[in-house]
């Protein structure tokens, strides 16, 4: 008796012809082989009708959430939780729509959320880099190189960064600040320190 001989078997019909197993079945028997095989022909035809939900829902979500932008009534979490939604979900099938419609490239809908949030951040940064992800044979390999050159960047500017120099100046400034609090300026000194004051400012 095979694993598999009391599993009720949908009907999901998917031409063998149109499928290549890459799973090693060696180790099982011929029955429960062929019923395995069956079972990941299925798995891969549901994922793609999910995949095809994903998108549709997407574009459902886009909709109503600028519907209810427009309307400035902050209802658009009330809508969805009504239809049992969930927040993180919503937000997910939004930033594969939002990603699919920038980049015109619907690769996103076929890869996992994780790698999706790594995207939306990476866009932030370049959207050079995003064509090279979507683009790539094994686009998550690709997301971890370029997660990895953004983040020797990040680290390099870190590096570069003259923490002693800043220091000086906040230790100056506040120096300063005593010299005046002990000395009566004439009017003509406090309008040239407003001045310098204001550019400073600005430059912060």
């Amino acid at each position: 008796m095979g694993l598999l001989d009391n599993y009720k078997k949908s009907q999901v019909v998917i031409k063998k012809d149109r499928f290549s197993s890459k799973f090693d079945y060696s180790d099982f028997n011929e029955e429960d082989k062929e019923n395995l095989v069956e079972l990941e022909r299925k798995a891969l035809h549901t994922g793609e009708l999910l995949r095809d939900n994903i998108k549709e829902l997407g574009e459902i979500f886009l909709e109503a959430q600028t519907i209810f932008a427009n309307n400035k009534n902050g209802m658009f979490r009330k809508w969805y939780e009504n239809l049992g939604y969930r927040k993180d979900f919503v937000y997910m099938c939004l930033d594969r729509k939002n990603l699919a419609l920038k980049y015109d490239n619907n690769t996103i809908y076929k890869l996992p959320d994780r790698i999706v949030k790594d995207i939306k951040k990476i866009s932030q940064e370049s959207d050079e880099a995003v064509f090279e992800i979507l683009e790539a044979k094994d686009p998550k390999e690709k997301v971890k190189e370029v997660k990895e050159v953004i983040l020797k960047k990040e680290k390099k500017v870190v590096s570069d960064y003259d923490f002693e120099k800043e220091k000086e100046i906040s230790m100056k400034l506040q120096k300063l600040g005593k010299q005046i609090e002990k000395k009566r300026l004439s009017q003509e000194k406090i309008e040239k320190l407003s001045k310098i004051l204001e550019e400073i400012e600005k430059t912060i």
